[in-house]
């Protein structure tokens, strides 16, 4: 066994007395200046860039700030559109009035009012009463013939001077300047 611990140990110690032969150093140094020069040339490649623009996300607390922020915006979008979409529910629900003093429409036009109102498919903004058709076109009806009774009433006034001395006279002795209907 000693013979082989001895041979073993001979080896050894004639590896670690023997020096490396080069056979050209001014090969070897060129090659590695060179191997150095083309490290610190910086060429433009894609996974340069990469790591450029996000390199960043390898910072946790970037990271985080950034995910908070976009969270906040995305609650603040919601936000704003359900205010939104409130405002707009709010502004279809309100019925529109042209108050024309004096001027009865005419049938046809209170007809396509009503095939207008009929065709959207709405109600009126009062929950628990709905009106037939009927009863609108009858609504309709009774408000055309009051304004034309109205008219004629005016008409009359307008004509007869001393009905209409007697009418300015109780007028001012209601201390009213104007009918009030």
């Amino acid at each position: 066994m000693k013979t082989e611990s001895e041979k073993y140990n001979k080896v050894l110690d004639l590896l670690r007395k023997s020096i490396p032969e080069i056979d050209s150093p001014e090969d070897i140094e060129r090659e590695v200046i060179k191997r150095i020069a083309t490290i610190h040339k910086s060429r433009l490649n894609l996974s340069g860039v990469i790591d450029f623009l996000f390199g960043w996300i390898y910072i946790g607390w970037v990271r985080r700030s950034l995910i908070t922020v976009s969270m906040i915006l995305v609650l603040i979008f919601i936000y704003q559109q359900g205010v939104i979409l409130k405002r707009i529910d709010v502004l279809s629900r309100r019925t529109i009035v042209i108050d024309k003093e004096n001027a009865p429409a005419p049938a046809d036009e209170i007809e396509k009012m009503l095939m207008m109102y009929r065709n959207s498919g709405r109600r009126f903004s009062s929950k628990n009463i709905t009106i037939s058709e009927r009863q609108m076109k009858e609504l309709f009806e009774s408000v055309n013939e009051l304004q034309i009774k109205y008219k004629d009433l005016e008409n009359l006034i307008e004509g007869d001077p001393e009905l209409k001395k007697m009418i300015e006279k109780k007028l001012i002795e209601n201390n009213r300047t104007k009918i009030n209907l």
